[in-house]
């Protein structure tokens, strides 16, 4: 008799009764386990799994100009709002108020949908809703479940404020990518962010704190209930040191000069000035406030709010004259004779001249063999320093940038650019407003590089005396900002301490307590021994006060006639059909400077044509005068470059 093969039938099923036995074991203590050891856990899970957070935007502070006014506030505007829940299941409800707010149903679908927002929160799909729309739906709720009349927080701007459109800037719905590196920071889709100006660089004083709404949901979504709120905390306002006045006033004066220019005759070009755009700035030297930064054409910021219409948009962005540009930091312009600022320190400073050297200007001097002529073919004959820059003799300049180069061996070859650099030229001024341009301070290396990258572009392989000679006077490729030029002769005016540009004075309270003092901050010391700058102030002043100046026939018989100026007039010359840019600089009194005026005019002749007359406007708002209407000044015999 053979022994069975295999476990017996007995064995077998007292294995599986094993088997059976611990896996209930593992069963029940598991369930045990859920129940008893990690419930809480559990239940904290399953609640929260019913429970959204909605965060609720907070109303953004105030932006005051330097004396408190409100330059841009917020105003409770209406809206129509739409839940998406009850709009998803309700394509009847969706159909029916597309019509009442003037949409088509796929442009309120599409409104409806806007992931930019939450879902768990009303989504607003028509701002600024008129009454008869708000009063139609809360007759007829029954015929839009789920649509609200509400109202929301939305900028407001000023007069003032609108005059300041390009310092202000304005806000935006947060895109995408904005959203997903700023997430981070608790910002949240649909949230409004700032897009330009001082919206956009002090977005954390004025942002606020969202409030936080929770609310129940059910398996479908829908909200249930509320189960607690957190009001949002209004952002803080912030005080600029703009005066609102004096900014209306600079856009008003440039406005006024360009159409005087239109309607005068360019006997280079043979037809009237086109006189496009322009720019004005207001600093005080003394710690680098700015007061005005006007740039004309402007756009209006009010177009922005709650998303600027494509039509509007394309209407900016073709225009040729370039509303959305801030002219005042990033315009980029030659300088013209405003630049003898830069020539003459480096004349002192590298020994070529004194403070009492004289010149004989015959009226051309040769480059090569190239003349160069003054304007106007002008000759002054023996004059000094503080002469030429009141008759703004090119040649007497351009004798100096002449002199640098071919003394490089001993000065170095960028003597001159070197000087520019230590008033700023060349370089961003740092002012806390987005899309600064650095302008350009052409080198002899630069003109290496260009044409080593763009040889069709820049044929010319280095640098010659005739590049020298013309960077002296403002002109070659030099390219400079008006605020970069308004900052550099606020260094000269107040001795030689080049600021920071400062738009912002403090973050406030809206009960005006001071939260953040900006205070002033010195970039460098430009080293001006008083003889050198006791000079060069004459002939600045000579410009305006002494009737061979260049300005003189702008000021005399004003009521600024008298008042303690200083300035220099620049024409920065362009090839046809390309007119030249009027530019004027000033400071003043000159006993105590505590304001710094400058003007850019493109396309509108010699700086004392048009610049001049706007930046004299300007100082009569700022010295409390009757403002004298801005006109087109002819040029004397002599040039006013």
């Amino acid at each position: 008799m053979t022994a069975p093969d295999g476990p017996s039938p007995a064995m077998r099923l007292t294995a599986v009764v094993v088997v059976v036995a611990a896996l209930f074991a593992a069963l029940f203590a598991r369930l045990w386990y859920l129940q008893v050891i990690d419930a809480p856990k559990a239940q904290q899970a399953a609640t929260n799994n019913g429970v959204r957070v909605i965060y609720i935007p907070a109303p953004r502070g105030e932006i005051l100009d330097r004396n408190g006014n409100v330059l841009v506030g917020n105003v409770n505007e209406p809206v129509i709002e739409v839940s998406q829940q009850i709009a998803a299941g309700d394509p009847a409800m969706v159909a029916r108020l597309a019509p009442l707010l003037g949409m088509t149903v796929p442009e309120l679908t599409k409104a409806i949908n806007n992931l930019q927002y939450s879902p768990y929160a009303p989504v607003p799909v028509l701002p600024d809703a008129s009454p008869e729309q708000i009063l139609y739906i809360q007759e007829h709720q029954d015929l839009f479940p789920g649509v609200q009349a509400t109202t929301e927080s939305v900028r407001t701007y000023s007069k003032m404020g609108r005059a300041a459109a390009n310092i202000v800037g304005y806000v935006g719905r947060i895109s995408q990518s904005e959203y997903q590196s700023l997430k981070s920071r608790g910002y949240q889709q649909g949230d409004e962010i700032g897009q330009a100006g001082v919206e956009e660089t002090f977005e954390s004083v004025l942002r606020g704190t969202p409030g936080i709404e929770k609310v129940q949901v059910d398996s479908q979504g829908n909200v249930l209930a509320t189960l607690s709120y957190t009001p949002p905390v209004p952002g803080d306002n912030l005080r600029l040191s703009i005066d609102g006045r004096v900014q209306m006033v600079a856009e008003q004066a440039l406005e006024q000069g360009m159409a005087s220019a239109r309607q005068t005759f360019d006997k280079v070009t043979n037809r009237n000035f086109d006189a496009p755009a322009g720019s004005a700035v207001v600093e005080d030297p003394t710690n680098g406030q700015i007061l005005a930064l006007a740039s004309v054409p402007t756009y209006n910021p009010a177009q922005f709010i709650g998303g600027i219409s494509e039509k509007h948009y394309a209407a900016y962005r073709d225009n040729p004259a370039h509303p959305l540009l801030d002219r005042t930091l990033q315009g980029d312009y030659a300088s013209g004779s405003t630049f003898k600022l830069v020539t003459a320190t480096a004349g002192l400073e590298s020994g070529l001249i004194t403070p009492n050297s004289l010149f004989h200007d015959t009226g051309v001097i040769m480059v090569g063999n190239t003349p160069a002529h003054n304007d106007n073919y002008a000759a002054y004959g023996w004059i000094d320093l503080p002469k030429a820059i009141t008759v703004s003799s090119d040649n007497f300049f351009n004798t100096i940038g002449i002199k640098l180069w071919y003394g490089r061996s001993s000065y170095g070859e960028d003597y001159l650019q070197n000087v520019a650099e230590k008033y700023g030229f060349g370089h961003r001024t740092g002012i806390a407003l987005p899309g600064e341009s650095p302008g350009f301070v052409p080198t002899p290396q630069t003109y290496i590089e260009f044409h080593r990258k763009y040889p069709k572009d820049y044929p010319q392989t280095q640098w010659y005396a005739g590049n020298s000679d013309q960077l002296a006077i403002g002109q070659d490729e030099l390219l400079v900002t008006p605020l970069q030029l308004a900052n550099a002769y606020a260094a000269f005016a107040n001795g030689g301490s080049l600021m920071r540009p400062q738009i912002a004075v403090d973050a406030e309270t809206a009960t005006r307590k001071v939260l953040h003092s900006y205070g002033p901050q010195v970039i460098r010391t430009i080293p001006l021994k008083s003889s050198w700058r006791d000079a060069m102030l004459q002939g600045f002043e000579g410009v305006i006060d002494n009737p061979s100046g260049t300005a003189y026939g702008v000021f005399a018989g004003t009521p600024l006639a008298n008042a303690g100026l200083a300035g220099k007039t620049g024409t920065a010359q362009l090839q046809p059909p390309h007119q030249d840019t009027s530019v004027f600089t000033s400071f003043g009194p000159v006993s105590n400077p505590h304001y710094v005026v400058d003007a850019f005019v493109e396309e509108a002749g010699y700086g004392a044509s048009v610049a001049a007359p706007v930046t004299r406007e300007i100082w009569d708002a700022l010295l409390g005068k009757a403002l004298e209407p801005v006109s087109y000044s002819p040029a004397g015999s002599g040039g006013q470059n």
